[in-house]
């Protein structure tokens, strides 16, 4: 079935600079995002949803590893350990068990391996910006396996209130995510 897809590995999102959701808009084509009060707002090719309502549907749907999310804080996100995120534009009718009549954002992130390696990385930048990432996967045994990864983020506000003089747009923000396999045969393989 022809249908139009971008897709970015890991290396692509780093070499890009496509850390956030939001970036995604400079190199997905057709591709808008704005983030509003309650709700992350994505629209491909014209066609999404305006409402603010946390109880409608979205139309591009945001999936993480396959699972479309009813609920998402995409646009407070960044991807760490991650390894591609796809775009898929156009109509859905069942994938994954939702429709979506935009299209979708699936964030698929890197599964534990057999193998023992850790990573640890740490920026620093302007206005006091600390953003550190990570994960650690370990084999435990022949059949199991977890991948622990985290993020951070701290940033003073780029903007000055003038009526009270604290910054606007500071972020402090911090995600983690554990990852169990159960690896019982070749042919077999399932993530908790």
């Amino acid at each position: 079935v022809p249908i139009a897809v971008s897709a970015f590995s890991e290396q692509a999102l780093k070499s890009q600079g496509i850390d956030t959701a939001g970036n995604l808009v400079q190199s997905v084509p057709n591709l808008t995002f704005t983030r509003r009060a309650l709700r992350t707002n994505f629209q491909i090719r014209g066609v999404g949803a305006q409402l603010v309502s946390t109880g409608g549907d979205d139309g591009v749907g945001i999936h993480h590893n396959n699972v479309p999310l009813t609920s998402n804080r995409l646009a407070d996100a960044e991807f760490y350990d991650v390894e591609r995120v796809e775009v898929l534009r156009g109509p859905q009718g069942t994938l994954y068990g939702r429709n979506a009549t935009g299209g979708v954002v699936n964030v698929i992130t890197n599964k534990p391996s057999d193998e023992f390696n850790a990573s640890i990385t740490a920026e620093f930048g302007n206005y006091n910006s600390i953003k550190l990432q990570g994960f650690v996967n370990v084999p435990l045994g022949e059949m199991f396996q977890l991948r622990a990864a985290g993020f951070a983020l701290q940033r003073d506000g780029y903007t000055d209130n003038t009526l009270n003089g604290q910054d606007i747009d500071d972020r402090e923000i911090w995600a983690a995510r554990v990852t169990l396999g159960f690896t019982p045969t070749d042919n077999f393989r399932g993530y908790i």
